[in-house]
């Protein structure tokens, strides 16, 4: 098994979503986070009613955290880099391995869990 974390702009999630249900992955957890990356992508931005103008250090992405059979990954990592770039939207995919995994509830273990 294999958990993918995918950060991505907000309004990326709405593919991601779309995409992992085509995967039939079962379950998802999505967070709201704030990073910076290696770039210099930060834009200047107005507030205080426009008089004051300051670049942020810390974006605001969207997390997304998957664990699937390792037989899925590939597919669900093309179809992602696919789509979020005919869209023109960026991110990042990690890929991380799941050596256990246990259903407190009734104990199963490993992908019968997912």
């Amino acid at each position: 098994m294999k958990q993918i974390q995918i950060i991505i702009p907000d309004r990326g999630f709405i593919y991601v979503n779309n995409i992992l249900k085509e995967a039939k992955v079962g379950g998802l957890s999505h967070y709201k986070i704030e990073g910076r990356g290696g770039g210099t992508h930060a834009k200047e931005v107005a507030v205080g009613r426009g008089t004051m103008r300051y670049t942020p250090e810390f974006i605001p992405r969207t997390k997304v955290e998957v664990v699937v059979k390792d037989e899925q990954v590939e597919a669900i990592i093309t179809k992602i880099g696919d789509e979020l770039s005919t869209a023109n939207i960026d991110g990042k995919i990690f890929v991380i391995d799941v050596p256990i995994a246990v259903d407190i509830a009734t104990k199963n273990r490993g992908e019968t869990v997912i």
